[in-house]
């Protein structure tokens, strides 16, 4: 029955594709699809309540597997309760034009997304990984009509590909391994083979969420819809890596160099995300920045020995992050444009600019929203590695608070007077709600700063927090404070100035420390001459030697084709000639044969009757004496017959 979490969303979705058509309205296309997936959030509620589980015997060594921990549990609950929103913005927002389509793949994604979470087996796993891949692809080139979104489509699923093969290196190794592919059997391999394991799955995790060096697909990626944006790559997609290091961790603990490897690649994705937003004067690509500084953190707390803050972290950056990227959208529309000094000419309703500001001090990490206990969770944990440690991630903090307050006061806080009066909008109240609710729940997460929630949290998840220092949260506070205040500072400089991007320093930050260049000249430059130099060689003596081999064997032919000729009309005539001679003897013989058959008992029967002649004499003793011989031979054979019986 379990199976059926990750199959309705997905049949769902097909269903939805079909009577696209007699959705009338985009109000009627967002409630029927959002109640798909509030249906799937039922689901994962009323089977992880009944215990139920999935398996599906794939041959007799290996089985698909899905069941619940509480990790996968709260991780399944969060998927439909982001992407109900999403899905209800999507269909209310996003262009007329292949509408069902984007959101029959919108709603397709939560299916698989679940099947990540809930595989407890790496065949599972791998079959859902590779569709998410695909699925990301056609989402992020929804407007496949533009040459330029398709050619990012395909280098963000390049790139996330790339490192997908470290989870082939690591099923192959626990096959070879155990013979099966369970997560329970993973602590049954040999060291060497857990530590080559534990690097494929590495590497497949940082290009999922984006990391180091993989952070710049999420650039590329940004080229979708802001749908798109909210559900892939604030709270599904990107969380792969995490989810999947988060179940494997404690599997994993032993392998010496893991948890430095997850420590120092998050702290530096971290640092460098944060600087990249805030230099970028894109908004979309502000955000997707934040998400690679926001994973690495989760990375972090993984290596600290503490998956269960990265994944609280994961569950609130979803719900903060995907209504700034709702709000992204809106505000790229309207001013058709994402360059921050575009929106910022734009007016918005007031309950836009309240919802935003919330999920933008969360995703700063200002005491008293969730997302800055979680937070405080990771500096707290690399604190206990060493101290300055906790301060790095600290200063990562900051910068946080420092791209949120620049995003929010870019989209908000620059209008004039008359700028506010003369705005106007197009758009219904209800288009707005998903923002809302998520927001609300945005508020709803501090209530984890309650000690008996977080420790009630704790116990249900059989997990431990680490303590927090309080120079560790001074020093955080001080920090989103100064960060929030830089932030507006750089916007305050008013339209140009905030917002300049020609200075190199910030022109090296917004392209990523120009990693895309970097890779294309070490990477897919090199490839791409060495794949024509094979090809050269392949034309000069692959080709070569098959077209002489063709050459050949044409010789071959015409050689054949003439002495078959000669071969093929020599025997005929052979065997016409033999058949002759032998029907020229044959009639001969039996010419003779057919005289003699007849001929021969007859003259056979003229001779005996010559012979039986000369008997009949008429002579009387000459009859006598012939019975005297035939009766002394009748005697004679009677003695011997008697003495033989005698002897035996």
């Amino acid at each position: 029955m379990l199976w059926l979490i990750p199959l309705f969303p997905i049949v769902a979705a097909l269903l939805l594709y079909h009577f696209r058509a007699r959705s009338r309205s985009r109000l009627a296309m967002a409630c029927s699809a959002t109640a798909v997936v509030l249906i799937e959030l039922a689901l994962v509620w009323f089977a992880e309540a009944s215990g139920w589980k999935g398996a599906l015997g794939w041959n007799s060594h290996l089985a698909l597997t899905i069941d619940f921990t509480p990790d996968t549990f709260l991780a399944a609950l969060m998927v439909p309760v982001v992407a109900a929103p999403i899905v209800f913005f999507a269909a209310a927002h996003e262009e007329a034009a292949r509408l069902g389509r984007l959101i029959t793949l919108l709603v397709g994604f939560v299916g698989v997304m679940q099947l990540i979470i809930l595989a407890r087996d790496l065949l599972s796993l791998l079959i859902a990984w590779e569709i998410a891949g695909a699925l990301s692809w056609l989402l992020i080139g929804h407007r496949f009509q533009d040459a330029e979104r398709g050619r990012h489509a395909s280098q963000a699923f390049l790139t996330t590909r790339a490192g997908d093969l470290g989870l082939y290196l690591a099923t192959f190794i626990a096959f070879q391994q155990n013979g099966n592919l369970a997560y329970a059997d993973l602590d049954q391999m040999s060291p060497l083979a857990t530590s080559l394991f534990a690097a494929g799955v590495t590497l497949a995790a940082f290009s999922k969420s984006a990391q180091l060096p993989f952070s710049p697909w999420l650039f590329a990626a940004m080229f979708g819809p802001a749908s798109v944006s909210a559900l892939l790559h604030a709270a599904t997609m990107v969380a792969a890596g995490v989810v999947l290091l988060v179940q494997l961790q404690p599997m994993l603990a032993d392998v010496s160099w893991l948890g430095p490897v997850l420590i120092s690649t998050g702290l530096a994705t971290a640092l460098a995300g944060g600087l990249v937003a805030a230099a970028s004067p894109h908004a979309k690509r502000l955000l997707a920045g934040s998400t690679s500084a926001h994973y690495g953190l989760m990375f972090v707390a993984i290596g600290a020995g503490y998956p269960a803050v990265a994944l609280l972290h994961f569950a609130l950056h979803a719900l903060m992050k995907a209504p700034l990227f709702m709000m992204a959208g809106i505000a790229g529309h309207r001013a058709d444009s994402y360059n921050l000094s575009q929106i910022a000419r734009i007016q918005f309703p007031a309950g836009l600019k309240y919802s935003s500001a919330i999920a933008a001090l969360a995703l700063a990490g200002l005491f008293p929203l969730g997302a800055a206990w979680t937070k405080e969770g990771v500096v707290s944990a690399a604190g206990l590695v060493t101290p300055w440690l906790a301060v790095a991630v600290a200063f990562a903090g900051g910068l946080s608070a420092l791209y949120s307050a620049r995003f929010q006061c870019s989209t908000f806080f620059r209008h004039s007077a008359k700028q506010q009066n003369d705005a106007q909008t197009s758009e219904s109240g209800w288009q707005h709600a998903p923002l809302y609710v998520l927001t609300a729940l945005v508020l709803l997460g501090s209530v984890l700063w309650l000690p008996a929630v977080h420790s009630g949290l704790g116990q249900w998840l059989g997990a431990a927090y680490p303590d927090t220092e309080l120079w560790e949260f001074a020093i955080s506070l001080a920090l989103v404070l100064l960060g929030l205040f830089l932030g507006y500072r750089m916007v305050a400089r008013g339209p140009g100035q905030g917002e300049r991007t020609t200075s190199p320093a910030r022109n090296v930050l917004a392209q990523w420390f120009f990693l895309p260049h970097l890779a294309q000249r070490l990477i897919v430059i090199p490839v791409d001459a060495l794949s024509q130099r094979l090809a050269a060689l392949d034309d000069k003596v692959v080709d070569a030697g098959i077209r002489a081999s063709a050459r050949f064997a044409l010789w071959l032919a015409s050689v054949g084709d003439r002495s078959g000729e000669w071969a093929f009309d020599l025997l005929p005539r052979g065997f016409a000639r033999l058949g002759h001679a032998l029907a020229a003897a044959s009639s001969r013989f039996m010419e003779w044969l057919s005289d003699q058959l007849p001929e021969a008992p007859a003259r056979l029967s003229g001779l005996a009757g010559q012979q039986v002649r000369r008997l009949q004499s008429g002579m009387l003793h000459h009859y006598y004496s012939l019975m005297a011989v035939g009766v002394g031979v009748f005697v004679l054979t009677l003695i011997l017959a008697a003495v033989k019986g005698g002897l035996s």
